[in-house]
């Protein structure tokens, strides 16, 4: 038994050293990049990167190990062995071949090597013509080395394997070993399956595309087709669609209404982005009445926009929609890509610009969904997550619980200096709904819990909110409480309304007090209005509005699995792509509200595409 378990740890380590050598070979290939890094980034390329090494050398390791388990049988041991050699033999050309083809695509695209090039295949003229100025005789001479030498360890390694004969009773032990291997593929014990942000760490982009393995870069996106190409939402004749959107993204108007103090040069900003905070919860939007006083008084007092929608039904959609003013997918995430995620603008880089201290909290686990490698992209100084908390601090299933962190960015926030940039990103919302305060509206049923999270979530603001007044930068701060989604609780009877949001603006920095704002509008609104407040203007933000501006067109998309809604003044729609129809309408829906919707997703889709 031991000689297996020997061999099976053997040949899981051969595969990693294997990623390590070829890490080696693509920094030495781009030296003039690695060496532009500290030492001890240099280190850290090899030693976060092990992360999505450990995982993608488990899922090489999975048949090698299962197999082993008939080799109890010595009948068909030395079959089995024949087999895992030259099953490994072919890995290591297919591994070497991809990994080889990465070190020049790399040159080219900036970007490690993902399951685009596929869509080439169909195209060999123009395959060839990319590959026209790669040093094909070096990299050919790269893949048989790397190959050849690869195959020689492997050999000397492996070739004396001999085992003894076993009852079958050892049968389910040595297969338990196989399935251990979820444990590394799944990048460990974690709540969220690895992802490339597991190995972003640094704010040079280089050093994070350096940890990533190319083998576990690759087949993620093979397996989850994030390198589709075709919009499937070609509605309209393309010139057609812009001039629709066009109209529907009037953002020309010199004409703004300034609802903060313009004395103040460079006001501080902190958003504060709630999970699930729809607006069936909140009862200045038509939703239940006490879930949210705290939430209701910071409203009397600042600024409510009453009909604001999410861009999208999860997280990883609602931040990029509030930071990066991007519209979400039906049928993909931004988020997921870090290569896409990288030519966003988001408002961090903005302020950082400006002179702006930047800093981003969370009391999860940042990796999930690709979010760390997000918020790297957008160079916030500072990322504070759940590893910064003490594990006693760590009492929510999804990290640190909302009242601990907003004490923890108070204190941070006192001692920060001004101005400055933060997003706050709650979590305590979220399901299980687990909250640590006692039950307030009875009940064990999933929508009890959920509304029970959201008034803990609330009481925890409210407290945050009445200690922050009492600080010296709060007279000079913009605070922004919006959600990241709506959700389908407390109640699921239209689809609009699971999109429904609050937001609410708030801070001593503001001049305007006790106004609610009824005009329909999106998250994606978000940061053209704050900018035109603060005389920041950028037109990368093309697809927001100044809710503020003379000329604003109320309007508000959203997406679904497969489909979209559109909300505009005269009417509502939501339209299900898959079968071709519209599924929920209200009010005047016209052939051309319904053109105006199908427009926006056809150019914004298109828009991700071409990121």
């Amino acid at each position: 038994m031991l000689e297996r378990l020997y061999f099976l740890v053997r040949y899981y380590l051969y595969w990693i050293i294997y990623f390590i050598i070829s890490k080696e070979v693509f920094v030495l290939y781009h030296f003039n990049k690695f060496h532009g890094l500290d030492t001890w980034t240099q280190v850290k390329i090899f030693w976060v990167g092990l992360r999505l090494d450990a995982s993608f050398a488990a899922y090489l390791s999975i048949l090698p190990f299962t197999l082993l388990a008939f080799s109890i049988n010595p009948k068909i041991q030395k079959s089995i062995f024949s087999f895992v050699k030259y099953f490994t033999y072919l890995c290591i050309i297919i591994c070497t071949l991809i990994v080889t083809i990465d070190l020049e695509l790399y040159r080219a695209w900036g970007f490690r090597i993902d399951a685009t090039p596929l869509m080439y295949l169909s195209s060999p003229d123009e395959m060839m013509a990319s590959a026209g100025a790669s040093p094909i005789g070096l990299l050919i001479f790269i893949w048989v080395v790397i190959s050849i030498i690869s195959i020689l360890a492997f050999h000397f390694l492996f070739q004396k394997v001999r085992f003894e004969k076993l009852p079958w009773l050892n049968f389910p032990i040595v297969l338990f070993f196989a399935a251990v291997l979820i444990i590394p593929i799944r990048g460990g014990l974690q709540l969220a399956p690895i992802n490339q942000s597991a190995v972003y760490f640094s704010n040079k982009l280089f050093a994070n595309h350096a940890a990533i393995n190319p083998l576990w870069n690759f087949a993620d996106s093979w397996f989850n087709k994030t390198a589709d190409k075709g919009n499937p939402y070609q509605y309209l004749p393309t010139r057609e669609a812009e001039s629709e959107v066009s109209r529907t993204l009037q953002n020309s108007s010199p004409t703004t209404e300034y609802v903060t103090d313009t004395t103040i040069t460079k006001p501080n900003v902190l958003i504060i982005t709630w999970e699930s905070l729809t607006a069936k919860v909140f009862d200045k939007t038509g939703g239940i009445k006490g879930v949210l006083p705290e939430l209701g008084k910071i409203a009397d007092e600042g600024i409510l926009f009453r009909n604001c929608f999410a861009s999208g039904d999860r997280s990883d959609k609602g931040l990029i929609a509030i930071l990066s003013a991007f519209p979400a997918q039906p049928t993909a995430s931004v988020m997921t890509m870090p290569k896409k995620t990288a030519h966003l603008p988001i408002l961090s880089q903005d302020f950082k610009k400006q002179g702006y201290r930047t800093a981003w909290y969370y009391g999860g686990e940042p990796e999930f969904a690709n979010i760390k490698s997000y918020m790297l992209a957008g160079e916030f100084d500072q990322l504070i997550t759940k590893e910064n908390f003490d594990p006693k601090d760590m009492n929510s299933k999804w990290g640190a619980h909302d009242h601990v962190v907003f004490n923890r960015l108070l204190n941070d926030l006192n001692g920060q200096k001004e101005p400055f940039f933060v997003n706050y990103f709650t979590l305590s919302s979220h399901e299980p709904f687990e909250v640590p305060m006692e039950t307030v509206f009875k009940g064990d049923d999933m929508k009890d819990k959920f509304i029970n999270a959201h008034h803990y979530t609330d009481r925890s603001l409210g407290k945050f909110i009445a200690e922050a007044k009492k600080q010296d930068w709060w007279k000079n701060t913009i605070v922004i409480i919006v959600a990241d989604h709506g959700h389908p609780l407390p109640k699921d009877d239209k689809k609009i309304d699971n999109f429904h949001i609050p937001m609410v603006w708030t801070g001593g920095a503001l001049k305007v007090k006790g106004k609610v704002i009824d005009a329909i509008c999106s998250q994606n609104d978000l940061v053209a209005t704050l900018l035109a407040q603060l005389r920041m203007r950028n037109p990368a933000y093309q697809w927001s509005k100044n809710i503020f501006q003379q000329n604003y067109q109320p309007s508000a998309y959203y997406v679904f699995n497969d489909g979209f809604g559109w909300v505009a003044p005269k009417g509502y729609f939501a339209f299900d792509n898959q079968g071709k129809n519209l599924i929920e309408t209200t009010g005047k829906v016209d052939s051309n509200l319904v053109k105006q919707g199908k427009a926006y997703l056809q150019l914004s889709f298109q828009a991700f595409l071409n990121l």
